[in-house]
């Protein structure tokens, strides 16, 4: 660079010209030759620009993870079967029906990002609008937490739940309760709530012949009640069996009294 310089001011002397112009144009030139060049500068600007998008993007994408990571299940029977799957920051990232009256209740209902109390409170009041909610009926919600406390948290929906029937005007039996994520497999397996396969399961122990398929489209209330039926049937049975054995021992009584 130094002899470029040299070379630029021997040529300078050689040309006869204005003493000024001379000065002005050389002094023009060599500044040019002194300033640092741009397109490193430029290129180590857009270097740093590339990290900070690249980093944003990475951050952007575990965050998108993490909201649309399930962190709890909430499910409702009434008759319409319906779930609920929850992130950790309480919003609805996706909704599921059981049965051909939750797909109806869903198709509805806009309850994506909502939370979870917003959600429950419009689907309770569209099952309302739709004749589901019966005097004295039941409903149950059952909670399937990744963690102990959110669903110990999510239980509180009991007096939640309770304070969105009021205000409607009904009047019902209402039930919550957390499940073990195995049970919640079960269930989901045989496509209906944590809550509906348990009364089925109750319902099994008095009615040998009661099956998932025949229930599904029933509501709790009365899978409930027909299981209540069935064991004050077995009651009145076994008390009348136990009524004719004792007849018939008092019976044969009286005939060896005879002989």
């Amino acid at each position: 660079m130094t002899f470029l310089k040299n070379d630029i001011r021997r040529s300078f002397e050689k040309i006869k010209a204005e003493e000024g112009l001379k000065q002005s144009t050389r002094e023009s030139v060599l500044n040019k030759l002194n300033e640092k060049p741009k397109p490193r500068r430029n290129f180590q600007r857009l270097s740093l620009a590339v990290a900070a998008a690249a980093f944003l993007l990475f951050i952007g994408a575990g965050s998108f993870q993490i909201y649309f990571s399930e962190s709890s299940y909430i499910d409702m029977d009434v008759n319409p079967s319906i779930e609920l799957s929850v992130n950790r920051f309480d919003r609805v990232i996706r909704m599921s029906a059981y049965n051909k009256d939750g797909k109806e209740v869903l198709s509805e209902l806009n309850l994506k990002h909502k939370s979870y109390k917003d959600a429950v409170a419009l689907i309770l009041k569209k099952i309302k609008e739709k004749g589901y909610l019966k005097q004295n009926g039941m409903i149950s919600v059952t909670v399937q937490g990744k963690d102990r406390e959110k669903a110990s948290e999510i239980k509180t929906l009991q007096t939640e739940i309770d304070q969105c029937i009021s205000e409607h005007g009904g009047r019902q039996n209402v039930e919550v309760y957390a499940v073990s994520k195995r049970l919640k497999k079960k269930s989901h397996h045989l496509n209906v709530t944590p809550a509906k396969y348990l009364a089925i399961k109750e319902l099994q122990k008095v009615d040998q012949t009661a099956t998932v398929e025949k229930c599904r489209d029933h509501s709790i209330s009365e899978i409930k009640d027909y299981t209540k039926q069935c064991e004050e049937g077995h009651e009145n049975s076994h008390g009348n069996s136990q009524d004719r054995q004792q007849g018939g021992h008092h019976g044969s009584g009286g005939h060896h009294g005879e002989h």
